[in-house]
């Protein structure tokens, strides 16, 4: 079968490896001249095996009232003239309840574990370099009570698998010493040991460079325009190169998706959160971590990227508003050399923004829609590079009319 891809970020790049394992023509088209050169590109740097959580938690409203007006707020609403966002709004509101984010959290680590799997079985089997380092991921408590409680509730399911290690302050800087010089800041931490950490960009280059040995097209620097055909069915895609016929179209544009998809009327609540994210050499400097960490309190990752580290977070609902603003990208700089002050050169410290595809629920978007050959493997979120290795192969099963040995409830176009 001919398939035609639209996207090379993480998520669409496993799609077209996984699609073409299963014996499919395979092309993808990207507007940017190489894979994972958008969302995929400087993002976070953390593969959440056991510890990945939709953000749609219910202490988020909280959070919206304790930091509004704050520039450097985790969370910044940037309310517009835009039915599409201040719907989107409500719904993920309505998605902080704890009986909702229970439900979510279920669905988002049996994917999760899945693509753990798939990911593990991907990076042995093509021996792909991206500065991995499988060495777990610290989450830093600020006091003992939040300690207590995050380590009560991480450890209430019976699956011994996703209980993670709590670690007083003794314990948590023999486990990373480089907090030393922060270490009274912080009461403790839980060690994900099965979380790993490294540069999802070069990754998916790494992965796309070894999809296109096996024989997929990748049309590079070629941009989507619109989807062929109607409601009947999809026949392909135009493109401002001209057009590309398929039997099978996965959409694989991130917070792009919606705006191809209503034309043919499906509708599917993605909208962009802005993260920021810097990435500091540490060249000459020795207070970089050699593990992944989280600083809950600051909603920023910290990983270390071979003689790099990259910081990430916030969420800024803006639309695509690409504009890098000095006052957030420095509150993710503040907040990083806060807790590594010597971890690297915070002066030669690269700017970035990426937008997260996220949907209310935030799960993505996987499997089969109501029009003939159109499917969709798209809305992410913040959890791309977690779920793209096992969506991919899911897609790749239904394209194929395969059943693909997953769960798929709270996972398909049809739950919105």
């Amino acid at each position: 079968m001919r398939v035609l891809v639209l996207g090379a970020g993480v998520v669409g790049t496993a799609a077209a490896y996984f699609l073409n394992e299963a014996g499919h023509e395979v092309t993808v088209v990207e507007r940017q001249p190489g894979a994972g050169l958008e969302t995929s590109f400087a993002n976070g740097g953390i593969v959440s095996a056991y510890a990945a959580r939709p953000w749609a938690h219910p202490e988020v409203p909280r959070m919206l009232v304790k930091w509004f007006g704050r520039e450097d707020a985790p969370y910044l609403f940037r309310l517009r003239p835009d039915l599409a966002q201040w719907r989107w709004a409500v719904q993920f509101l309505r998605q902080c309840t704890t009986a909702r984010f229970e439900r979510a959290q279920q669905v988002s680590l049996r994917l999760s574990t899945y693509s753990y799997d798939c990911f593990r079985a991907l990076r042995e089997k093509e021996g792909i370099d991206y500065d991995g380092r499988a060495e777990g991921v610290l989450h830093l408590y600020r006091d003992a009570r939040s300690l207590d409680a995050a380590y009560a509730y991480e450890t209430r399911m019976a699956d011994q698998r996703f209980h993670p290690e709590r670690l007083d302050r003794d314990a948590m800087l023999e486990t990373e010493p480089a907090l030393q010089q922060t270490a009274d800041q912080f009461a403790g931490a839980l060690y994900f040991p099965q979380d790993e950490s490294g540069d999802a960009h070069k990754f998916t280059a790494g992965l796309a460079a070894a999809a296109a040995t096996r024989g997929v097209t990748f049309r590079y620097g070629e941009t989507v325009t619109r989807l062929s055909g109607d409601r009947r069915g999809v026949t392909g895609a135009e493109t401002d190169k001209g057009a590309i016929e398929a039997d099978a179209v996965v959409m694989s544009l991130g917070s792009y998706s919606p705006r191809f998809l209503r034309r043919l009327g499906v509708r599917v609540p993605i909208y962009p959160l802005k993260g920021y994210s810097v990435t500091i050499p540490t060249t000459g400097y020795n207070g970089a971590p050699t593990r992944a960490v989280h600083d809950g309190h600051r909603r920023i990752v910290m990983s270390r990227l071979g003689d790099r580290l990259r910081c990430a977070g916030t969420a800024e609902l803006d639309g695509h508003n690409a504009t890098i603003r000095a006052d957030r990208a420095n509150a993710t700089l503040d907040a990083a050399m806060a807790v590594f002050p010597s971890g690297g050169d915070r002066g030669k410290a690269e700017r970035w923004i990426g937008f997260r595809p996220m949907t209310p629920d935030c799960l993505p978007v996987i499997g089969r829609t109501s029009v003939p050959g159109l499917y969709m493997d798209t809305g992410h979120g913040s959890t791309g590079w977690t779920y793209a290795s096992g969506s991919g192969r899911i897609i790749a099963d239904i394209v194929s009319g395969r059943d693909p040995g997953i769960d798929m409830a709270g996972l398909t176009p049809d739950r919105f």
